[in-house]
């Protein structure tokens, strides 16, 4: 147990903890060590399995924490506080990227414990949106400098929309993240929906997407939690808040409130006792 502001929580016994990762890179291409790309897309998502929920922790590419340095050969190092999608760059682009991606979450979360990983190049969002049968959403920015087919108002490419940063409204993580939100907010529903038709379609939607991925998790295990996980309730996704600023390198860097990532962790890993 933990007490917080008088009030006494336990750790909630029924979890399981997945970080999902979106990666810049193909995932069909080998990497050496140090060059693997960066983990611009970071969820947790928390089943309560006692609860009958879903809830997602949506974390800043920015955040600044501590991150595990390996080498070239993929020996470790000392860690070093730097953004938490830099991670990833560190390993092979496969599991070795990850688990220091995972590192440096539990660090962020205070030594909370992550069960499973599951990381998708972003180059399988466009397969990812042709099984929920097309995402539609309204564009806020103007996409045109990438495709001229997006004008605000309009819009289908989900990669182009999810992935598109620098050249897109006011250019930062944050809005991107926002964008992200709404997508998949959407893409979820329609995923949702094929599911309870059609009880193999988690099974033929990782044949689709396996080559994309990099998991920790088997297939039948996979398939299992999105099955089981189809009726539990989705709770609102969680947004720390904090400040941003331009390190001295002229990179962003995103400090979370202390506050509100305790109150994250408190809500995604502990119950009231009452």
């Amino acid at each position: 147990t933990v007490e917080v502001d008088g009030v006494t929580y336990r750790k909630k016994s029924r979890l399981t903890t997945i970080l999902v990762m979106g990666v810049d890179h193909d995932t069909q291409d080998s990497y050496e060590y140090r060059k693997a790309g960066q983990a611009d897309f970071l969820r947790l998502v928390v089943l309560d399995d006692a609860d009958k929920t879903v809830q997602q922790l949506q974390i800043d590419r920015d955040t600044m924490t501590s991150v595990t340095v390996l080498g070239l050969l993929g020996d470790r190092y000392e860690p070093v506080t730097e953004q938490i999608c830099l991670g990833y760059a560190f390993g092979d682009g496969r599991q070795t990227s990850c688990e220091v991606t995972v590192e440096a979450v539990e660090n962020l979360l205070g030594g909370q414990t992550i069960d499973q990983y599951l990381a998708m190049g972003l180059d399988g969002i466009s397969t990812l949106n042709d099984l929920a049968g097309g995402v539609t959403v309204t564009l806020e920015d103007d996409f045109s400098a990438i495709d001229p087919a997006m004008t605000k108002g309009t819009g289908e490419q989900a990669e182009t929309y999810v992935r598109s940063r620098r050249s897109v409204g006011v250019g930062t993580n944050e809005a991107r993240m926002a964008r992200q939100e709404s997508y998949i907010r959407q893409l979820s529903v329609q995923l949702d929906e094929k599911l309870q038709k059609d009880q193999n379609f988690a099974v033929d939607a990782y044949d689709a997407l396996q080559p994309y991925l990099t998991t920790s998790m088997a297939k039948g295990q996979l398939v299992n939690e999105a099955w089981a996980a189809k009726d539990y309730t989705r709770l609102d996704t969680i947004k720390p808040d904090g400040t941003y600023q331009v390190g001295e390198d002229g990179f962003m860097e995103f400090y979370p409130d202390a506050d509100a990532l305790q109150q994250a962790v408190l809500q995604l890993f502990y119950e009231k006792v009452e």
